[in-house]
């Protein structure tokens, strides 16, 4: 339920202590409630209601006098975040219909009165079959007053007979209207001569129910018309009575604790049956104590722990952090616990009734979850572990076998070079046998096998680049590096007469990552093509290679004319061991290594389709 601050009245209730009696008439007869709370600065020190003015009037004390000598200076007040439920068992408890409703620093904060709780009252409180002659006493009877009566004589006899209102009638005993305890105030304040007929001053018509009419319509009808009282008619139309809303609230007292009573004993057998375990907590100012505990909860923990702090079944450190987390918060979610080395998770609510605080906690054992997922966890940090190993693995077996390449590579770069330093040395031979041995021509002749060896050098220096670990990423532009891994397999790729075309080269296509591995990469689309081409009697043999933008990505397109990729393969080519060139000494190995390091390393993705002649890759890298 709201708590009183969000529905106090705070405006056109109060006035200075030093008012006056006539001041408080007119601050009542405005704010409607027949009310007015009396203030020293912003603290309430007395409060002045209609019945004590007209009492008063009565008497005939003096309009400007100061209204502070008829005030109540006892208060009755109210927290403003107390529940709606402790503001209706003190209005009850005290047999009044204003609460004061006061801040930490005891500062005015709004009024709460009577008629506002029948808004927020559980409808199951007087929704119980009650009649209105439930709630009459036996000897009710109504106080009524002639219309030709002075309203002077209806105040004598409201102060008389302590009531707040007296019905006017005709000759014939039938109700004419109704002069209320306002009216006579009001009545008092515009000073009107008390000698004139009362049937001047009455309200009319007088709103009037049946003894056997339902209280809730009772309810209804004066929430609908803002009334406090209705006239109570026999079935022949003869009066029997008035009930207020004072009489309702007086007697549904009982009813408020007995629905509570109910409820709680309906819910716990409703939190009997289910098959979380739920342990219910009193909140008191000085100590906190377990009570109740539902059946599921009662076999996991036993009851030993009945009417024992929390403390003792959980541990102080546990407790004292969730208790902290439910007075900030009003509840808790998923908070886990150890209690004797099984695990807990704990949900929960800190909720409120007319007398007591408690906490409701549900409790579902996880300690099976938590083990399972513990193992879970270890399955899949050693999965994760063997595969790290695995990837390693290949990626060393990959590097050696392209190292295993590189030789043969190294080989058909040299077998020229080599060929010209021999020629070289047999015409130092002839010059020498033929006496045209002479400085210039050995000059001219060791120039030229520099030069060679020169070459050899530089073509060692760039195999031992390819190989070099990167461990920070830069800036590197694609078409450079395509270049350099075709350089490396040029020899090896000139020897089986294939031709390879760069298109879009000519631009620039910059990305940031590793470009040794990025090189590797292609490398190994090379040697794949290389492989295929070599084995097919294609002509002539091609490999076409296009560079592109494709929203904000590099596209680099490798594709081959050599027959393409066995569909079987084709899903699963970039899986580790899958190759078709097992009889070759093939180890399934170079595919699965590119795609790690074009995906994993570089942030990229590479696919493979087959096209009419042939198999294509295509590489997708963010362009920067």
């Amino acid at each position: 339920m709201a708590v009183l601050q969000s529905i106090a009245h705070n405006l056109g209730f109060t006035l200075n202590v030093t008012a006056t009696v006539s001041e408080a008439m007119a601050c009542m007869l405005e704010n409607g409630s027949g009310t007015v709370v009396l203030l020293v600065g912003t603290t309430p020190v007395g409060i002045v209601t209609e019945s004590l003015l007209i009492e008063k009037l009565g008497e005939g004390v003096d309009l400007a006098s100061p209204v502070i000598a008829l005030a109540r200076t006892s208060l009755i007040t109210i927290h403003e975040n107390r529940p709606l439920e402790t503001a209706f068992d003190l209005v009850v408890s005290h047999n009044i219909r204003r609460l004061i409703v006061v801040n930490d620093g005891g500062d005015f904060v709004g009024i709460l009165l009577q008629e506002d709780l029948f808004d927020f009252l559980e409808e199951d409180v007087y929704k119980v079959d009650l009649k209105v002659f439930d709630l009459l006493a036996p000897s009710s009877m109504v106080i009524s007053i002639s219309k030709h009566r002075t309203i002077q004589d209806a105040l004598v006899l409201m102060h008389v007979k302590r009531i707040g209102s007296v019905i006017v009638s005709n000759n014939e005993g039938e109700a004419l209207g109704i002069v209320t305890e306002k009216d006579i105030l009001s009545a008092g304040h515009k000073r009107m001569d008390l000698s004139q007929p009362v049937s001047g001053l009455m309200s009319s018509p007088v709103f009037a129910v049946e003894k056997e009419d339902a209280i809730t319509e009772v309810i209804s009808l004066m929430r609908r018309e803002n009334i406090r009282r209705v006239l109570v008619k026999e079935k022949n139309g003869s009066m029997c009575g008035l009930l207020s809303n004072r009489d309702i609230f007086h007697h549904i007292k009982g009813n408020v604790a007995r629905m509570l009573e109910i409820k709680l004993r309906h819910a716990q057998e409703i939190m009997d049956l289910l098959p979380e375990a739920i342990v219910e907590i009193f909140d008191m100012p000085s100590e906190q104590v377990i009570h109740w505990m539902n059946r599921e909860a009662k076999a996991l923990f036993g009851e030993l722990f009945l009417e024992k702090s929390p403390i003792e079944w959980m541990g102080q450190e546990a407790w004292e952090k969730l208790y902290g987390t439910v007075l900030e918060k009003g509840m808790i979610q998923g908070v886990m616990i150890v209690i004797n080395d099984k695990s807990f998770e704990l949900s929960g609510t800190l909720s409120k009734n007319i007398n007591n605080r408690y906490i409701k906690l549900i409790v579902k054992d996880i300690t099976e979850h938590e083990t399972i997922k513990q193992q879970l966890q270890d399955e899949v940090l050693e999965e994760s572990r063997l595969r790290r190993e695995n990837e390693y693995l290949m990626m060393q077996q990959s590097r050696m076998a392209s190292m295993g390449e590189m030789v043969g590579h190294i080989a058909h770069q040299w077998r020229q070079p080599l060929a010209q330093l021999g020629g070289i040395f047999m015409n130092l031979e002839s010059a020498y046998t033929f006496g045209d041995f002479d400085k210039a021509y050995l000059e001219e002749k060791v120039k030229q096998g520099n030069e060679m060896i020169t070459y050899m050098s530089q073509t060692i220096d760039d195999f031992h680049l390819f190989f070099s670990p990167e461990r920070i990423k830069e800036s590197f532009d694609l078409v450079h590096y395509v270049k350099r891994s075709v350089d490396i397999v040029l020899a090896s790729l000139d020897y089986h007469h294939i031709e390879v075309v760069l298109e879009g080269e000519e631009e620039q296509f910059f990305t940031k990552g590793y470009p040794n591995e990025f090189a590797q990469a292609i490398l190994n689309l090379l040697n794949n093509a290389r492989d295929a081409l070599s084995q097919s009697s294609v002509n002539p043999k091609k490999i076409d290679i296009f560079f592109s933008v494709k929203n904000s990505q590099i596209s680099i397109l490798f594709c081959d004319n050599g027959g393409g990729i066995s569909p079987a393969l084709l899903p699963v080519v970039f899986e580790p061991f899958v190759t078709e060139k097992q009889e070759s000494g093939g180890t399934g190995a170079g595919l699965y290594i590119t795609r790690l390091i074009i995906e994993q390393k570089m942030g990229g993705k590479i696919e493979a389709y087959n096209r009419h002649d042939g198999a294509c890759f295509q590489i997708l890298l963010p362009k920067i």
